[in-house]
């Protein structure tokens, strides 16, 4: 697994292992929900995280095609001052955004697991 150093260095990642939104299935985002509560939790443990009071939003905010194949998906962070900022989206361009407003401490946690995700879809 790779660590990433920013939000280009991901996306970049996901491309290099030949994957596009066809070969994201609902389940997938399932997934990938799991691994961004897991690496969050651990980062606010260790205090890598500003505030180490972020979790992640229970609200996805999704759309698939009839097949199951994501269109667009949203995934949210809460924290104790915010509600719902941007965690990972995919967005219905074709365009993954990672925490807009986050610094890289905040996106680090986000990043490591969407790599292990991108790790476990494309094997």
């Amino acid at each position: 697994m790779i660590t990433c150093k920013n939000s280009d260095d991901a996306r970049n990642y996901f491309a290099e292992k030949g994957l596009t939104y066809k070969d994201v299935s609902e389940g997938d985002i399932g997934v990938l929900f799991i691994l961004l509560n897991k690496h969050v939790k651990r980062a606010n443990k260790a205090g890598g995280m500003s505030t180490n009071t972020m979790r992640m939003s229970q609200k996805i905010k999704s759309k698939y095609n009839t097949n199951g194949i994501v269109k667009e998906c949203y995934f949210f962070l809460n924290s104790h001052y915010f509600t719902q900022r941007e965690a990972i989206s995919f967005n219905s361009d074709g365009f993954i955004g990672f925490a807009g407003c986050a610094d890289a401490g905040n996106k680090s946690p986000l990043m490591g697991a969407f790599v292990e995700w991108v790790d476990a879809i494309s094997s």
